[in-house]
């Protein structure tokens, strides 16, 4: 993986709730919506926050444990979408989900949609 893609895996439950705050952005009942998550780091689990704001650019932003976005009706909509079809089938297809500009880079990040492997 480059450093310009980034990957979010996704259990059935974790994606079911993304999809509920999904909705609410695209429904107008919020703006901004903030979903905990589980970051990999050197094969060590830490806690993360991702933090989802409609807005008119597709843009992200990386802190230590936290992931920005700044998302458009139009990624909204995709994203929807194959979030309800990976709870349909067990699978992303296409695994891409959307570029993001980020400040400071000259090429977009592509982020792709995963399923989590179970940790036996």
């Amino acid at each position: 993986m480059s450093k310009d893609e980034l990957t979010i895996d996704f259990d059935e439950e974790g994606a079911g709730f993304l999809l509920s705050k999904i909705s609410a952005l695209i429904d107008g009942i919020k703006s901004v919506e903030h979903v905990g998550s589980l970051h990999l780091f050197r094969n060590d689990l830490e806690e993360a926050i991702i933090e989802l704001r409609l807005g008119v650019l597709d843009r992200l932003e990386m802190k230590k444990n936290s992931l920005f976005l700044e998302i458009s009706l139009d990624a909204l909509g995709y994203a929807l979408h194959q979030l309800t079809e990976f709870l349909e089938r067990g699978y992303f297809f296409p695994s891409e989900f959307w570029s993001f500009s980020r400040e400071g880079r000259k090429y977009d990040t592509q982020v792709f949609f995963g399923k989590l492997s179970s940790r036996e």
